[in-house]
C-alpha cells in the first residue's frame, strides 16, 4: 500500500485522467493546488467549454466535492444537485465525475451572495432566497 504522499500523488493523477476520460476535449485543465500535508488537502481545475463554467474539484481529509461557478462567480456543488458517495476513492471521483457531466448537459441553478444578501440565478434571472428551505 503506499505511503499517504504517493496515495494522494496517485489519486490526483487519477483525478484529472478521470476528466479527460468523461469529458475528452470538453475540459481544459487549468491547475493544481496540493498541500496534501495538511489533512490531505489538493485542488483540481478545469474550465467546461460548451458552457463557459469553471469546475473545481477539491478534496480535504479524504473527502471531496466538486464546485460549478459561472463566469460572475456564482455557485453551485454537485452534491446539492446529485447525490454522489464523496469518500475519497477512484470508483467515487469516476462515479462523481459522470454525474457532473450529465448535470452540465442540463440547466441548473447557481447561488451568488451580494449585500448580505443570497440570490438564485436560474437562466439568467435572479431571485432572492428569503427561506433557507429554497436551497433543498
Amino acid at each position: 500500500m503506499p505511503s499517504g504522499k504517493e496515495r494522494y500523488e496517485e489519486l490526483i493523477e487519477y483525478v484529472c485522467v478521470a476528466f479527460t476520460k468523461v469529458f475528452g476535449n470538453d475540459v481544459m485543465f487549468e491547475g493544481k493546488s496540493v498541500a496534501t500535508e495538511h489533512m490531505g488537502f489538493f485542488q483540481v481545475k478545469y474550465k467546461h467549454f460548451p458552457t463557459g463554467y469553471d469546475i473545481i474539484f477539491e478534496n480535504d481529509r479524504d473527502v471531496f466535492e466538486i464546485e460549478i461557478y459561472d463566469s460572475e462567480g456564482a455557485r453551485n456543488s454537485l452534491f446539492r444537485i446529485e447525490k454522489y458517495n464523496s469518500a475519497l476513492s477512484k470508483q467515487n471521483v469516476m462515479e462523481a465525475i459522470r454525474k457532473l457531466k450529465k448535470v452540465l448537459e442540463k440547466d441548473i441553478c447557481f447561488y451568488i451572495s451580494q449585500g448580505n444578501k443570497l440570490y438564485k440565478k436560474y437562466k439568467g434571472e435572479y431571485k432572492r432566497v428569503k427561506n433557507i428551505n429554497e436551497l433543498r
